[in-house]
Formats: structure tokens, sequence, C-alpha cells
């Protein structure tokens, strides 16, 4: 099925890209006296305009990002990639926008956007600028339920049950009050690190004390610019932003690591809604033909808060920004033992006929009494990149990547889908042209290895192709090395040549390469796999 996640009652004009521009800080408003925060989009005509959303669409509100129609066109962002090294915290520095004057120039020029707080790095001649609010979406609020939780002063006293540290383990057992399904491996261990690791607790703590303070002398509903202190992270880091003279200003935070792990070796989590399943194998079932479903999800701004007995929905949101050094084993425990029959082989093909569409308004307000529109949630999978296309031939390959994600979250994940260029037969399938998907995948400070995966709907056997480098963050080597691959190793009429691809070392350092063929596995089966080739071909191990 393929997910699409679309903001409604879209103020601009159909086809029209904007960009993201800047972001305030929430407060409550509106008919149901929800918090709401204020977008300001930049049009290609210089004019600026304020669009409020609700609180829990932080996490995916990124800085420079460009949107058309509702939907953020992930290809498309302002800015470029920097690594920086960042020196200790006594040269940080918290300043209001409207005391910089880079961003008194660049920004809107109402008081309600000077007034947001940053952090400037650096000298005072050649400094970076990050903007409080994404270092709290980078490090504190990953997904709609911390968004919100952040503002609230007990949270983790809500919704966890136990929160114990026995020898080398911990236990952490979820309440009904946050939802089953977004209680992935990736969200327990960054929750396991707001709860253990002091400087991201004194981080998560100082938001909400920070605003109660000031706001006993105004008032609780009024917008407070919040503002965070800085966990304890590693000096690189991976950012995306712009030079403004000597000035680098940070729209988006991609990698950084914490600066030590945390003191156990094993998490156990478990929540009233987890049942442990027991897998039998049962007839192969036949072979079926079935019409390929769509789901749009509307996010309408002032729906009415969702009742706590609906369902929270689970959309798909970018990966989190944390590289962790080392993760501990990862149990999902349940109470229930459920027998459920598994075919030993299923196989669905999509049928010929237009796709299904479906259309399901849901609600980012938190969680209140009555309710039209179910809530949705913003998990830690992909990136929403793989749910857009519907007939591209790699349905089952994302979901491979989804399962390979679940079940190694010490794997951060990257995913691009582009289209063939090359006038080559394989190059078109019928009259459209043949997508490929190019996914990174990085584990902590290794180097990452990238997956290389041709849509397939006319099933071509094509093998999937594996590879890494050793000047991983430069984006012209990479674009370069991937025209290599594509105009010298891919034959014309669809298969790989290897001898141009040996010949790639002398070109770009440290390249290796390696296959993996097509089988009539499960897709989990499929992205263990995976997971086990790049080990190899990076050299994980």
């Amino acid at each position: 099925m393929t997910e699409i996640v679309r903001l409604s009652d879209w103020l601009f004009d159909p086809g029209e890209k904007v960009t993201l521009w800047w972001l305030r800080s929430p407060l409550r408003e509106g008919m149901h006296r929800q918090w709401r925060t204020t977008a300001v989009f930049r049009r290609t005509s210089g004019e600026f305009r304020e669009v409020d959303f609700p609180w829990g669409l932080l996490p995916w509100l990124r800085l420079g990002q460009v949107f058309e129609d509702g939907q953020p066109v992930w290809d498309t962002k302002r800015g470029d990639i920097f690594r920086i090294q960042v020196p200790d915290s006594s040269s940080m520095r918290l300043s209001r926008a409207a005391n910089l004057s880079v961003l008194q120039e660049r920004l809107p020029s109402e008081a309600a956007n000077l007034s947001e707080y940053c952090i400037t790095i650096g000298a005072q001649q050649s400094y970076a600028i990050l903007p409080v609010l994404e270092c709290i979406r980078a490090f504190l609020t990953p997904n709609k339920s911390l968004a919100f939780g952040l503002l609230e002063p007990n949270y983790f006293e809500r919704i966890l049950i136990r929160n114990e540290v026995i020898g080398d383990k911990l236990h952490l057992d979820f309440s009904k009050d946050i939802p089953q399904r977004v209680l992935n491996r990736s969200l327990v261990f960054f929750m396991a690190r707001l709860l253990h690791d002091q400087s991201f607790r004194n981080a998560w703590n100082s938001v909400y004390h920070d605003r109660l303070r000031r706001a006993e002398q105004a008032s609780w509903n009024t917008a407070i610019p919040l503002r965070t202190l800085l966990p304890q992270l590693g000096a690189t880091w991976l950012v995306r932003g712009v030079l403004l003279e000597r000035v680098l200003f940070v729209y988006e935070i991609l990698e950084v690591e914490p600066s030590r792990s945390l003191p156990f070796k094993e998490l156990e989590f478990t929540h009233p809604g987890i049942r442990k399943r027991e897998f039998v194998k049962s007839n192969a079932a036949k072979r079926q033909r079935q019409q390929k479903k769509v789901v749009e999800y509307q996010i309408n701004p002032d729906a009415e808060p969702p009742a706590v007995s609906k369902p929270s929905l689970k959309l798909p949101q970018l990966g989190l920004c944390l590289m962790e050094k080392r993760r501990p084993k990862i149990i999902k425990t349940g109470q229930t033992s459920v027998v459920t029959l598994k075919p030993s082989s299923v196989s669905t093909e999509p049928s010929e006929s237009e796709a299904q569409f479906k259309n399901r308004a849901v609600s980012l307000s938190d969680v209140g009494k009555g309710g039209q529109n179910p809530a949705a949630e913003f998990g830690f999978n992909v990136p929403v990149e793989i749910f857009v296309n519907t007939d591209d031939g790699l349905d089952e390959f994302s979901e491979a990547i989804r399962c390979l994600d679940e079940i190694h979250p010490e794997v951060a994940v990257h995913w691009e889908v582009h289209e063939l260029q090359q006038e080559i037969p394989f190059a078109t399938v019928g009259d459209r042209p043949r997508k490929y998907a190019l996914v990174r995948l990085k584990v902590s400070r290794k180097a990452p290895c990238w997956i290389l995966e041709f849509g397939r709907p006319d099933s071509f056997p094509i093998s999937t192709l594996l590879f890494t480098f050793d000047r991983y963050d430069s984006a012209e080597e990479l674009q370069a090395l991937l025209e290599a691959i594509l105009e010298t190793a891919l034959l014309p009429q669809g298969g790989w040549n290897r001898s141009p691809l040996k010949k790639i070392p002398e070109q770009i350092r440290g390249f290796k390469f390696g296959w993996s063929k097509h089988t009539g596995s499960s897709t989990e089966d499929w992205g263990e796999r995976l997971y086990k080739n790049a080990q190899e071909v990076a050299r994980w191990k």
C-alpha cells in the first residue's frame, strides 16, 4: 500500500513551490485551545506568508524544505551540506534573532519572528547559527508524542510504568497513554537516552521549566520563544545550511553523535498492547492479483483533538539525526502468546486496473476529549519518498528496507528515487522511464554502504548493486561515481558488466562493490540479507 501525507487547506496556488523559511514557538489558540506553531513560507516572488499548524507537525518540518500542493518535495531543499567542527560549549551563545544582523536582513521584520532564539557557535567573525527550534526538533522531539510531551511537566512519568536498570539491562514498561504502534526500537532507544543521559534530560527539562518561569510573568497561553540547553554531543556535525557572508545559517542538523554511550548492554521494553506471536507454516497460498491501494492522509490543521480511545495512525517521517556509537540489544516483549498461521509462500501482484485511492483525514492535535478525526503519529521509518510512487516497481524493496530499519536501529537510512536518463532500452518500461532507488545505510563513524535498486514493474531479473568508497562525505564524488556506474557498467539491455566496476578504484579511492540477487523470500528475509551484504561490502564487522 502506498501512503501519501498531505497538508489540507493549502493556502498557495496549485503547483506553486514555496520554501519553509522560519518557524515560531508554540502557543495555545483556536477553537480547541490546542498547541500550535506558525510556519513562515517564502514564495518565489519573495513574498512571505504565515501558516499555522499543530505543534505535533514539528518533527516533519525542516527549514529550507520546498513544499508543493501541501507536500514536501523531498529532493528539493535549499542549502548545501557542510561538515563542521563544533568546539566546546564555552563558545556557544544564546541570542535572539533580532540581535543577529544576518537574520535581521533575512527574516520578515515582524517582532514575533525576530524574538525567536538561536544558538551561535564559534568566533565573533566566523560562526554558525542554529535555530533553537531546529535543535529541539533534532535532539528532543522526533515524533508527535514527544513534541507535545515536551510542553507538559511529567510526560515520562505518565507514559512509563517502569523505568529500572538491573545489572546491565534497562527495563521500560510503557502505559496505554502512548500508542503501542509507535514504539519501535529506534524510538524506545531514543527515549532511553532522554531518560538516562543526564545532558539530554537536562535539555528536555529546561524547555518546560524555562517557559513556565517566563509564563508566570505573562501568560502560559501566549507565544513565549522556547529556549533549551544543548546536550553533550560529539565535535563533528553534518548539517544542511547556507553561507551568509562568513556566517553559516543551519537549516537542518543531519548527523551528530552523542558524546557517550548509555550504561547498559540490553534494553527490554513492553506495552499493554504488545502481543507475542508464534508463526507456523500452512499450505502455500495461491498467487493472487489485487489492486494497488493508495491512501492519502489529509492533515487537518483545525481538527478537533481525538479521543483517547481512537487509534493513532503511524505516518512516515525522516529518520533521526543522532548517530549512536553503540546500541544495546533491544528486546520487545509481550504478555500473551498468539498463534498466527503464516503461509509458507505468498505472492501477490497488482492488477492492471487503476489503483484504489482512499482519502483519510487525520489530526495532529494533542489528545483530548471528543474529536472526529483519528490521531496521526509520525514514526521512525525511512523517508516519505518511498511511499510517493505507486507503480515504479519498488514497493517490495521499500518494504525490505523498512524491515531492515526496524530490526537494525543502529543503521541510519536515507532514500532517494530517480529516473534513468541513459538512452538505452533498459531505461524505459513501456512508454515510461524506469526508476531506481539509491539507499544509503550508515552506522555511526563507519563508512556508509549504498544500495542501488532498479524499479522492476516488469520483474526484470537484475541484481541489486551495493557499493562503498572512501570520500563518502563529498556529494560531487558520489554523483560522479553513480554516473560512472550507470554509464559504463549497466548493460544496454539490462544486467551488469563487471569489468568497468573493477576499474573504478583507479579513479575513486576505496571503491568496493557487491551484488545481492532477488529471491522468492519474504521482505523480512530480503531486508536482513541486504543488511548482511552491506556488512560485507562496507566491512562493518
